[in-house]
C-alpha cells in the first residue's frame, strides 16, 4: 500500500492472530482495513502460537478483498521473526508499535528488505505504519516522518501515551498530541489513523464520536478501532455524507462557472468562494468518488 491509498481509509480493526472467531468474521465487520494483531491482544505465552497463525489469518481475511495489516512486537526477542513472517503473508503493511527513534526504523527497513529477498517478495512491497505512543516518539514525529519511504502513515496510541504521562485518556487530555501528530504526518503526505481519546471506549459512542470528530478536525484522515460497534461511527466521521458531496459538488460548479466569467471569486450562499474553498470542496468530491468506487 502507498501514501495516497492509506490515506482513503476511514477505519481499521483490530483483531487478533490467535482468534479465528473474530478472523473469520473480520471482513463483515465494515472496516476498511483490518490489522491482525501480534502484540497486546496477544499473552506472552501464545505469541509463537499467534505468530505460527498469521499466514492463514491474514489470507482469510484477505481472500474477501481488504487491505489486511499485521501490528507486530517491538521487542527484541520478537521483531525480527515477527517481520518475517509478516512478510510471507500477503500484507499491505506492518504496524510498528512504540517507534521513536528515525534509527530502528531504517533498521526494521532494512530487516523488511532482508525478508522479501528472502522470500521471493517485490522489493519495497512491504509499507510501515509507526505507532506513536510517547511524549518522545511526538516530539520525534517529523524526523519519523522522514526515516523511510516505506512509512506511509502514523497511528497515535493515545493508550500508552497517557499512561507514560500519568493522565487518563480524555479528549482533552489527548488533544494536544493528537494535533501535532496530524500536523507532522500530513506535512509529510502520510495519512494519520487515530483519535483525540480512549480507543478501548465502545460503551459510549456518543463520546466515540466526539473523540474522532476531533481527530478528524485535527487532520486525522481516519482511526483505528478495537470493536465492530466503533467502525460505523468512523465510516460516517472521517467519510462524507450525501448533504456534504452535493455541496461540494454545487461549490465547485459555481466556481468553474465564474472562471468561464472570467471571474476569479464568486459568492455562495452568503460567502465568498475562492481558491481555497474551491480546493477543500473539489477534496471532498474527489473523496466522496473513492468510496462510491
Amino acid at each position: 500500500m502507498n501514501r495516497q491509498q492509506a490515506q482513503t481509509l476511514r477505519s481499521l480493526m483490530f483483531v487478533p492472530a490467535t482468534s479465528p472467531q473474530f478472523i473469520e468474521k473480520a471482513h463483515t465487520r465494515g472496516a476498511d482495513g483490518i490489522i491482525v494483531d501480534l502484540e497486546d491482544s496477544i499473552a506472552p505465552a501464545m505469541k509463537q502460537q499467534a505468530r505460527a497463525a498469521l499466514g492463514a489469518a491474514v489470507r482469510a481475511i484477505a481472500a474477501h478483498g481488504l487491505p489486511v495489516f499485521v501490528r507486530v512486537n517491538n521487542d527484541p526477542a520478537l521483531l525480527r521473526d515477527d517481520l518475517d513472517a509478516a512478510v510471507q503473508a500477503p500484507i499491505a503493511g506492518v504496524f510498528l508499535p512504540k517507534a521513536e527513534d528515525p534509527a530502528q526504523i531504517a533498521e526494521v527497513a532494512g530487516w523488511l528488505s532482508a525478508s522479501e529477498a528472502a522470500h521471493g517478495v517485490a522489493a519495497a512491497r512491504t509499507s510501515l505504519v509507526l505507532l506513536l505512543e510517547s511524549p518522545m516518539a511526538i516530539h520525534q514525529a517529523g524526523a519519523l516522518a522522514r526515516s523511510h519511504a516505506r512509512v506511509i502513515a502514523f497511528g497515535f496510541g493515545s493508550e500508552d501515551y497517557a499512561t507514560l504521562l500519568g493522565v487518563r485518556p480524555t479528549l482533552e487530555a489527548m488533544r494536544m498530541p493528537a494535533y501535532s501528530l496530524a500536523l507532522a504526518a500530513r506535512a509529510h503526505g502520510l495519512a494519520a489513523w487515530g483519535l483525540a481519546g480512549s480507543i478501548g471506549e465502545f460503551s459510549d459512542l456518543d463520546l466515540f464520536r466526539a473523540m474522532a470528530s476531533t481527530a478528524r478536525d485535527a487532520g486525522f484522515t481516519g482511526s483505528i478501532s478495537i470493536h465492530p460497534k466503533q467502525v460505523a461511527v468512523l465510516n460516517e466521521v472521517f467519510g462524507v455524507s450525501a448533504a456534504e458531496a452535493q455541496e461540494a459538488a454545487e461549490i465547485v460548479a459555481a466556481f468553474d462557472q465564474a472562471l468561464a466569467e472570467g471571474k476569479a471569486a464568486v459568492a455562495f450562499k452568503g460567502k465568498m468562494l475562492d481558491i481555497p474553498v474551491v480546493e477543500r470542496a473539489r477534496q471532498v468530491v474527489e473523496k466522496a468518488k473513492r468510496a462510491s468506487a
